[in-house]
């Protein structure tokens, strides 16, 4: 873990310690568990139809078979690079590098290898959550990708945890904000997949989740205001996008038809 995020994280008692439901959520929050893997891509225009087969059909029902994932959803942003967001949520940091997940990342399937000599612009992180706060999800989703001085991230977190996310929390349709940070470890894993393509990996990721793409954007214009410059964050950007498909993962013993490969 990155010194920018480690005192925050190790801070964080109130984010850990939530009271948790009996099927692992935490109360007051809209995630499912205390960590997610975040994927940004394009795909070229000559792998859509098969980005959109494998991804919807194969590749998302195969990670929520993996122990410990617990929902996918898929954003698009038309006409914006990267296009599209991916979020993989998961019950702890140690599910995103459990024996399972990287057996799946140096075994992926022959549809896999093929789709992904399609994407671009590929940004990855392996993310605990630092701060959430709403009770339900939108079909819009703000992601910003940050970084900062470390000695600047305990004050960043302070400021969304008390007056940003508050703030945004107030405006009509904004239902959910949430903060991550990257674990670089955990992102810079060389395995099969990551090897087809060049990834980076952002150091922190703030997500607001809307009923309206308005309500979005007033939400970052709220938060990246002039607070974030006197601190010296930086906004790499601040797209809004819209909900493509949603998966829960399936209790033990169940099935839809898909068997994991």
């Amino acid at each position: 873990m990155s010194m920018e995020a480690r005192s925050v994280l190790d801070d964080d008692s109130a984010a850990r310690d939530a009271p948790v439901t009996g099927d692992g959520s935490r109360l007051g929050t809209a995630l499912l568990g205390q960590a997610a893997v975040l994927v940004w891509n394009d795909v070229t225009e000559e792998g859509r139809k098969q980005f959109y087969q494998w991804h919807d059909k194969e590749h998302i029902p195969e990670r929520l078979a993996i122990p410990g994932f617990r929902r996918g959803r898929r954003f698009i942003r038309p006409e914006y690079s990267p296009q599209w967001l991916t979020m993989y949520e998961a019950d702890d940091l140690a599910v995103l590098t459990s024996a399972e997940y990287l057996a799946r990342l140096n075994a992926p399937t022959p549809a896999t290898v093929s789709t992904l000599k399609y994407f671009q612009n590929t940004s990855r992180a392996v993310c605990r959550v630092v701060q959430s706060i709403g009770s339900s999800t939108g079909g819009h989703m703000l992601a910003m990708r940050l970084s900062m001085a470390s000695a600047e991230s305990d004050a960043m977190c302070r400021h969304l945890g008390c007056d940003a996310f508050p703030r945004a929390m107030a405006l009509t349709g904004v239902v959910a904000c949430h903060l991550y940070a990257a674990d670089p470890s955990a992102s810079h894993v060389d395995t099969a997949e990551s090897g087809t393509r060049k990834i980076d990996v952002p150091a922190w990721v703030l997500l607001c989740e809307a009923t309206t793409p308005a309500a979005a954007d007033e939400a970052k214009g709220l938060i990246d205001g002039p607070e974030f410059q006197r601190l010296g964050v930086d906004v790499r950007d601040g797209a809004v996008f819209a909900l493509e498909i949603c998966r829960l993962s399936l209790p033990a013993g169940s099935s839809d038809g898909h068997h994991a490969k």
